[in-house]
């Protein structure tokens, strides 16, 4: 019979083979052949391989995308991870959740003129450190619409360092003046809201 092209992409796959046997061309025994070549210990060794390098690639991709939360829940592991960062150029920092952030008290007074003085406590209900968040100040008009937004990154807060520690508090105070142009009369309140920029 004439081999069809069927038969050739089959026979493509096949081991060499010594003889012309017609037992070669049947399907058990192509099959059979197909079986041996994956028992082979050369080709398992380099399957072997293969999946360690795969799982190995795996592991550093996960250590750079979740480095800053791997860090503070396994400080053993900060080291490593900082050597990662040397030849990913990125950094370990304290990790973000802003969801273990709340707002614990918060107020805003005048102080005078356009002066204001805006005090604040922020508690870390996480089990570990977090960064120190940003924290966005609306003052509102007596219908609650802004009239005044204004971000204040950790360092404007006064924040000594970038972490606020599993349980604990931090507060501030920061004196505010209201630019030229907004009349202090129409302030009648105010929303803070901590995030990270």
């Amino acid at each position: 019979s004439v081999p069809s092209a069927a038969d050739d992409d089959e026979d493509a796959y096949d081991l060499p083979r010594k003889s012309r046997d017609p037992l070669d061309d049947m399907g058990f025994m192509r099959q059979a052949r197909r079986k041996a070549f994956w028992r082979r210990p050369l080709v398992r060794a380099s399957l072997l391989l293969l999946a360690l390098a795969l799982a190995a690639l795996l592991a550093v991709q996960v250590g750079v995308q979740e480095r800053d939360r791997l860090a503070a829940s396994r400080p053993a592991l900060r080291p490593w991870l900082e050597s990662l960062c040397v030849a990913f150029d990125c950094q370990v920092r304290p990790p973000r959740r802003i969801e273990a952030i709340a707002i614990d008290s918060s107020g805003f007074i005048r102080v005078g003129g356009a002066q204001y003085q805006l005090t604040f406590t922020l508690k870390n209900q996480a089990q570990h450190a977090v960064a120190v968040p940003a924290l966005e100040l609306t003052l509102t008009d007596s219908g609650d619409q802004a009239v005044v937004r204004r971000v204040f990154l950790a360092r404007e807060l006064g924040a000594q360092t970038d972490t606020i520690e599993a349980g604990a508090d931090w507060s501030g105070s920061l004196g505010l003046a209201l630019e030229a142009g907004v009349p202090g009369e129409r302030i009648a309140g105010y929303r803070l809201l901590a995030f990270y920029p």
